[in-house]
């Protein structure tokens, strides 16, 4: 973008994101999300490992050394689509009410223009009630829920559940981490990606999941700071994976996330799902953590079963509202 700042008064100027507002980003996120706070470190390996064919741009409005609002269109990679976009509008808490969220908004319709949007998407956790109603009254409409859910590690008893995890021997598979994976083949990286490309388009989502090309798959997560290969665990049948599931670092002290858990079609109702999150689990209740999270679709009814059964609790969801602006031709 050629601009540099975006004035519309002499108390409010958005401008382009510049490399030293990474903290204050962080901080006003945290703020607004402060049980999903985000780092410095994270933000700054996403825009770095992007993906080149997205378009993303990001503002702010900062004053003295806070960031009080931020604007950003980008495009979600694994349901990537030209003329599909993604906004999101961050209000510092102070400054909500005052009409810096429609100021925002305008302006990022307006940025998006020359690109002819077919459809915008934005994501509002579920106790942002102002927010439900700002983007409603615009005409964005709820697309799906992804619900948030908790466990208490401290209270889990591994024990309960271990004949769940040994039964998949009678398959005549094994559990082993990544870690391990990549010590028996070396292909074992290569192996990973090839499965979520193949389970991902089958995860429940308004547009089809496609994960990205290989070398932008290993930058963004391989190598991201939360990835761990010890925390990855996969069920091999031979050399092969039949289902994956992995554990990611939490900004939070004492937690940790669960991501992706996924099994090949053709050894799916074999119990591979259940025990590899009971695997998950123990690992993390051995390791120390308190607690942990997890996220699925709501028509994700197996997952959610899985995770209900086990113990965990609900936390509040996140809303995905689109707006279609013009059907496909």
């Amino acid at each position: 973008m050629a601009d540099t700042s975006y004035n519309f008064d002499g108390n409010f100027s958005l401008r382009p994101v510049q490399d030293d507002d990474y903290g204050a980003l962080a901080v006003l996120k945290s703020l607004l999300y402060p049980q999903h706070p985000s780092s410095v470190k994270s933000m700054r390996h996403g825009d770095e490992t992007r993906d080149k064919k997205i378009l993303h741009q990001q503002w702010v409005w900062k004053k003295d050394s806070s960031i009080l609002c931020s604007a950003l269109y980008t495009q979600w990679e694994e349901i990537y689509h030209p003329q599909k976009f993604v906004i999101k509008i961050y209000v510092h808490p102070k400054q909500q009410g005052k009409g810096f969220g429609t100021i925002c908004y305008d302006f990022l319709i307006d940025k998006l223009k020359p690109f002819d949007p077919l459809k915008i998407t934005t994501q509002i956790h579920e106790p942002h009630q102002q927010s439900i109603r700002f983007f409603e009254k615009r005409g964005f409409k709820h697309a799906a829920t992804e619900k948030e859910s908790s466990l208490d590690l401290t209270a889990y008893n591994p024990a309960k559940y271990e004949d769940e995890i040994t039964q998949i021997d009678q398959h005549g598979f094994r559990i082993i981490t990544y870690s391990d994976f990549r010590k028996e083949d070396k292909k074992a990286d290569y192996k990973v990606w090839e499965f979520e490309r193949e389970v991902s388009p089958d995860m429940p989502w308004p547009d089809p999941i496609e994960v990205p090309e290989y070398d932008i798959y290993s930058k963004q997560i391989l190598h991201h700071p939360k990835f761990n290969s010890d925390a990855w665990f996969l069920v091999v049948d031979g050399d092969h994976i039949a289902g994956l599931n992995n554990l990611w670092k939490s900004e939070i002290p004492k937690g940790i996330n669960n991501g992706l858990t996924g099994v090949r079609r053709e050894y799916r109702r074999k119990g591979i799902a259940t025990a590899l999150k009971y695997n998950s689990l123990t690992w993390a209740k051995n390791q120390g953590y308190d607690w942990i999270r997890t996220d699925n679709a709501d028509t994700n009814e197996g997952m959610l079963s899985i995770n209900i059964r086990a113990g965990f609790k609900f936390m509040p969801a996140w809303l995905v509202y689109e707006k279609v602006l013009r059907e496909e031709q």
